[in-house]
């Protein structure tokens, strides 16, 4: 094996499975299910802090009104919105919101919809 083939193979293991540490390490779509339906979120996402109840019919509530919401392998969507696709990283009751690899909010969840 020459020095260029291991340093290729080295390189693609490293984008492959990422580097140790790296900011995304993101929860899987069951785990983020589990965590947030039936739950509200509350934390802050950029300058702006917010409560978000995620209804078990695929809607959620917050202060703006809400829409409707759905959990896939990119994580929490919002569709017929700008809002996007947001990853979440969930440890207990802390979870950090992430898009496009970069963390964008960080909060709580509370057990049931605590926005009443």
């Amino acid at each position: 094996m020459t020095f260029s083939l291991i340093t290729r193979s080295v390189f693609a293991v490293v984008v492959s499975i990422g580097l140790p540490g790296s900011a995304l390490a993101a929860s899987s779509s069951e785990e983020v299910r589990a965590a947030l339906v039936g739950n509200t979120f509350k934390g802050s996402m950029g300058s702006d802090v917010y409560s978000s109840y995620f209804a078990e019919d695929g809607t959620y509530e917050d202060a703006y009104g809400g829409g409707r919401y759905k959990i896939t392998d990119e994580g929490v969507c919002y569709p017929g919105t700008d809002y996007g696709c947001y990853a979440a990283e969930i440890d207990g009751n802390q979870l950090e919101w992430f898009q496009n690899g970069e963390s964008v909010g960080t909060g709580l969840i509370e057990q049931g919809d605590t926005l009443k």
